[in-house]
């Protein structure tokens, strides 16, 4: 059983890109942690199923910073994606997993965040969002 590490990491060439988060509306600093921009960069890449190893780590938060709720989400994650409930055995492959996720959805929110013409972000993300309860019938 592998030791719980203590910090969650992101690849030190996406800390500009989470930088440019803090001037968005949706993810200014006072409205969002950096804990939640990486858990919606996760779910977005995970979404898209996009999952890059990161070249060189560097901490972004902490791992006592997380909930039960952020916890249960990481563990889906690398339960999906690894097919197996074995893979909770071990948080640093569950980590690692979450980085990568979050590592590929980072640049997909910028290009998003990007690419935005009429209405805002968070219209995109309404969508995002009843598009996936539609599914659910």
């Amino acid at each position: 059983m592998s030791l719980v590490p203590d910090r969650i990491n992101i690849d030190k060439k996406d800390r500009e890109l989470y930088e440019k988060l803090d001037s968005e509306e949706l993810f200014k600093k006072s409205r969002r942690s950096r804990k939640e921009q990486f858990m919606f960069a996760m779910a977005l890449g995970f979404k898209n199923g996009i999952h890059v190893p990161l070249e060189s780590r560097e901490g972004f938060f902490l791992y006592k910073d997380m909930s039960t709720s952020d916890e249960a989400l990481f563990n889906t994650v690398a339960i999906t994606d690894q097919n197996t409930v074995d893979i909770l055995a071990d948080k640093k492959e569950v980590f690692r997993i979450a980085e990568e996720y979050a590592h590929g959805g980072i640049s997909l929110l910028i290009d998003d965040l990007n690419k935005k013409q009429l209405g805002t972000y968070d219209k995109k993300l309404e969508e995002y969002l009843m598009e996936i309860f539609g599914s659910l019938d």
